[in-house]
């Protein structure tokens, strides 16, 4: 049964941002099967003018064959934007970001994430959508790696993330800058479904999250880590070139 987010007609009346005037909802079939609505697949020439797009889709939890690694810098070293992508035997990739849901002309900022001033979203979307709006049009340093689990674990890990939404929807939670943010949810994922995922510094400083994914061998070890990270760059590319074939077209060379 689909699980309705508490305040529906509310959440309708707040002028959220465009990027997040929807969220993700999930209802099970059975145990293996899902229907996601929702699923962001923007367009994007320009960051300011994104052309809207959704839709829903329906899938199975034993098709998940691969997870991978995002991180995204748009300043220093210390800090990224950390995500992870889903890969199923079809070749679609869905990626699952764990944001603030701003408001339409709210900010945002470090300090307000220590208040109460966004609430918690995650997005289901197209790589082209997450990825490529930070790759292509904003210019930041995105890197992809694939993660060294199995296909059993990449599925745990996928239901992990549709429980959590399911959660959220239903009991809202304010995004914390510290406690409740994109990498300590990814790390509350990952040590549900496997042992090799325990606590470190690294989790304070999200630019550091592959570097740590490193040392707990959930990264390929056959390169020393700074080659690893050198060739998991992606490059930056006129925003044209982010079309249907996207998720294939970043992966040629890995």
């Amino acid at each position: 049964m689909m699980i309705k987010n508490k305040g529906n007609d509310a959440d309708k009346m707040v002028p959220w941002l465009q990027e997040y005037s929807r969220v993700a909802s999930i209802e099970w079939q059975g145990i293996d099967n899902v229907h996601i609505s929702h699923i962001r697949n923007f367009s994007y020439r320009n960051e300011t003018h994104p052309a809207p797009d959704w839709y829903d889709c329906q899938l199975k939890l034993s098709d998940v064959i691969a997870t991978d690694l995002v991180l995204s810098y748009w300043a220093g070293n210390a800090i990224a934007h950390v995500f992870l992508s889903f890969g199923f035997k079809n070749g679609q990739w869905l990626a699952i970001s764990i944001e603030t849901r701003r408001r339409q002309n709210q900010p945002w900022s470090a300090f307000g994430g220590f208040l109460k001033n966004y609430p918690l979203v995650y997005v289901i979307a197209d790589e082209r959508d997450l990825i490529g709006v930070r790759a292509n049009v904003r210019k930041e340093r995105v890197y992809l790696y694939p993660l060294n689990i199995t296909h059993q674990q990449s599925q745990d890990l996928f239901r992990s993330y549709l429980l959590r939404i399911e959660k959220v929807n239903q009991h809202p939670e304010w995004y914390n800058t510290l406690l409740n943010n994109c990498t300590s949810n990814i790390f509350h994922h990952g040590k549900s479904v496997s042992s090799a995922v325990k606590y470190d510094w690294r989790i304070l400083l999200s630019g550091y999250a592959d570097r740590y994914c490193y040392r707990k061998n959930l990264l390929d070890n056959s390169l020393p880590f700074e080659e690893l990270k050198k060739r998991s760059r992606l490059t930056s590319s006129d925003a044209s070139t982010i079309g249907p074939t996207y998720s294939l077209d970043i992966r040629r060379t890995r």
